[in-house]
């Protein structure tokens, strides 16, 4: 069956959704862009979606697969695994908030839905195809290690989990027949390495040492961007820039994702990232940073 979250089905499509008992619902707009579409999709067209399942007999579980950074950006160094309040919250981006916000209203417009929440950290790369089924933010740690400066503390965190930990973890918790709770992150949590902790694993990893890691200011970004493009793609320089202050939002914060309830509920032990990251630089030898950039820039 084909089609679009919050588009038309017909006849027959619908029958078969009636007879659904379970639903993994990871369909959004993954952008970080400022365009309305964003929360078109990630809210109007989701709540449609869902309302395909309202009042079914057959259903049992809609897993909804959010983001960890729904949570905004005035957490605690250790985010919990629980339901958002109601109130306003800041975001650096329009998608985090988007995705807060289709949680509260799938919660107040569909109580009766099986609902379980899941809410993925930075998930990068693979355990053993390093970037192959997916690059995203990886060409981020390249950027950071060949410069060797960030805004970012050395002894910050970054919550990092692996693609296939991540969608088995997702699969586990749609069909195990009983849930402690409706709330899970998918994280490293307290396993989180920092950012001195990665850029060691990648200089062991790419055989290479430089001068030691230090902070920097946001006005550096764009010296770092020239620095990878060279002066000829001033495009590719400015969208370098642009992204490098929005991750560096994200990487100040020192989030961890506490994982408890999903290491408790599935035996959850997530790869570390410093122990894959090995993997990534493999698989992203002979492509450039602006290449690799792609899979979050289309």
């Amino acid at each position: 069956m084909v089609g679009e979250l919050g588009g038309a089905f017909s006849e027959i499509d619908l029958a078969r959704l009636a007879k659904v008992s379970h639903v993994i619902n990871c369909a959004a707009l993954a952008s970080f862009s400022t365009n309305s579409q964003v929360l078109d999709t990630n809210v109007g067209d989701t709540l449609r979606f869902a309302s395909r399942f309202a009042g079914s007999k057959t259903l049992r579980r809609f897993v909804h697969v959010s983001t960890a950074m729904a949570c905004g950006t005035q957490c605690g160094a250790n985010v919990q695994e629980s339901p958002f309040g109601y109130g306003e919250t800041n975001h650096i981006v329009p998608y985090t908030r988007s995705k807060r916000e289709v949680e509260r209203l799938l919660r107040t417009t569909y109580p009766r839905l099986p609902l379980v929440v899941v809410r993925p950290s930075i998930v990068v790369g693979h355990t053993v195809l390093g970037t192959l089924p997916s690059a995203s933010i990886f060409w981020v740690f390249r950027v950071v290690h060949g410069a060797r400066r960030f805004t970012a503390r050395a002894m910050n965190r970054l919550d990092v989990v692996t693609a296939d930990d991540c969608a088995r973890a997702i699969a586990l918790l749609a069909v195990k027949p009983t849930l402690a709770f409706d709330t899970y992150h998918v994280s490293a949590g307290t396993e989180a390495p920092t950012v001195g902790q990665i850029i060691s694993a990648m200089d062991e990893a790419t055989g290479t040492s430089g001068r030691r890691y230090s902070m920097c200011r946001v006005r550096d970004f764009g010296k770092i961007a020239r620095e990878v493009v060279g002066r000829d793609r001033s495009g590719s320089g400015r969208l370098i820039e642009h992204a490098l202050r929005l991750y560096a939002g994200f990487a100040e914060l020192d989030y961890a994702f506490d994982n408890r309830r999903l290491r408790d509920e599935i035996g959850f032990e997530p790869l570390p990232f410093t122990d894959y990251v090995s993997e990534c630089v493999r698989t992203s030898r002979g492509v450039g940073i602006v290449e690799q950039m792609r899979w979050d820039f289309k």
